[in-house]
């Protein structure tokens, strides 16, 4: 019976350092190329005029959570320098978003993540010396990675969401307007 025992403790031991040896703090720094970003509003008063552009520019930003088990929760960030194409004049879009994320990690090389953005501002500055500002942003997000490479992910997602403010030449407007982009990027997911 004695002996029965210390197998079970050590048993148990053994299982408990290997679920523990899984946890782990995840840092996962990200680059990538956000295409087809699509911002649109309408006029809903005579400050503002229709707006309706698509854009495409590097983004960085990072992810910073918990894995355990395939499982990973936690922050990301993200900053795109976008350069819109309309009318031959080339705009340029500051974008930041603050969300957290959810994923699970396939031992089958794919990941698929999915994340809320509750923080997202945009500025905008036209060739032309106009400037908008898009505050009060949140919205969601979807991503799926292939995790096959040595210490490199490479992702596809998809972001949607809605600025809840809009300002133009310091006149604030409550106009919604939506936005959504695909980002093709690549990831280092480190646990420690």
């Amino acid at each position: 019976m004695k002996k029965l025992t210390q197998v079970g403790l050590l048993l148990a031991l053994i299982l408990g350092f290997s679920s523990y040896s899984q946890a782990a703090l995840l840092i996962e720094p990200v680059v990538g190329y956000s295409l087809n970003s699509k911002f649109e509003a309408s006029a809903n008063d005579v400050l503002m005029d229709d707006v309706d552009f698509k854009g495409h520019g590097a983004s960085f930003g990072g992810r910073l959570g918990y894995q355990n088990l395939g499982f990973q929760l936690g922050l990301d960030y993200l900053k795109s320098s976008l350069t819109i194409d309309e009318s031959g004049l080339e705009d340029s879009v500051s974008m930041s978003e603050w969300g957290a994320f959810v994923g699970f990690e396939f031992p089958v090389l794919v990941r698929l993540y999915a994340g809320y953005i509750f923080s997202a501002t945009a500025d905008a500055e036209a060739t032309d010396g106009d400037k908008l500002e898009f505050t009060k942003g949140s919205g969601m997000k979807l991503g799926v990675g292939f995790t096959g490479l040595p210490f490199i992910d490479i992702n596809v997602e998809y972001r949607k969401g809605t600025f809840g403010e809009f300002e133009m030449a310091g006149v604030k407007t409550g106009a919604e307007t939506d936005y959504s982009a695909l980002m093709i990027g690549l990831s280092l997911p480190l646990t420690i």
